[in-house]
């Protein structure tokens, strides 16, 4: 496995990538955690970005930045990096076809506002449920009868030797039918505006902020399955 080392007009923010991608895989590997193949998927993973941004460096060197065919708009985004993804990766789920609208396995995780929660004294972003806490699997419903989410939480600990933390995310106004979950609510819908949440859907979100999974619900298979390609169990 090798690090990438092109250079392009902002390496600074692809190096950050880089690291994010690999830091959450190389801690995961040495408390011995991780599948074998996991650390290789860092290639699979941020070698066509290095590619595509020393193409993009030639390219701006030999005929100017006017001469990309990419609208500016889109050219700044995909030089700070929050349109790349990961679609295809050995790591990520493949699309549902029931459910192939909204971000994807492989997008980054899109943040929303407007959440609430039961001890939160103001509303929150989705970024502030995920930051510090690993991998999280957010379990999205507008009816608590639409799974088993505890169920799947409990599953989801279990094959990854406690290192996944699961949440509950309801539609205003549903009830909770007293969980065990931590639950929060999509105040505005926001979040299911977002990510084009119906019924019950599960969402594997990994450490540096990208789907693993999104599996409309009853979704037991297939998330152990998915959980399988990243944790030694």
């Amino acid at each position: 496995m090798r690090t990438s080392r092109t250079r392009r007009p902002a390496p600074g923010r692809r190096r950050i990538h880089d690291a994010h991608n690999l830091a959450w895989k190389l801690a995961l590997a040495v408390e011995g955690g991780a599948r074998p193949e996991l650390l290789s998927s860092y290639d699979a993973e941020r070698r066509p970005v290095g590619e595509e941004g020393a193409a993009s460096t030639v390219r701006h060197a030999a005929e100017g930045v006017q001469a990309d065919p990419t609208d500016p708009a889109t050219l700044m985004l995909r030089q700070a990096q929050p349109l790349v993804g990961y679609r295809g990766s050995p790591i990520v789920g493949r699309p549902e076809p029931s459910d192939a609208s909204g971000p994807q396995p492989g997008d980054r995780a899109p943040d929303c506002g407007d959440l609430g929660g039961d001890i939160a004294a103001y509303p929150l972003r989705l970024y502030d449920l995920l930051r510090d806490r690993g991998h999280v699997l957010l379990l999205y419903g507008d009816d608590p009868a639409a799974g088993d989410f505890a169920g799947l939480a409990a599953a989801a600990r279990e094959l990854s030797q406690d290192r996944v933390e699961a949440c509950l995310l309801l539609a205003e106004g549903a009830p909770d039918d007293g969980t065990p979950l931590p639950v929060y609510r999509d105040g505005r819908g926001e979040f299911a505006r977002i990510y084009e949440a119906r019924g019950g859907t599960a969402f594997l979100i990994r450490p540096d902020g990208y789907l693993s999974a999104r599996l409309p619900l009853p979704a037991g298979r297939a998330l152990a399955a998915q959980l399988a390609a990243v944790f030694q169990n």
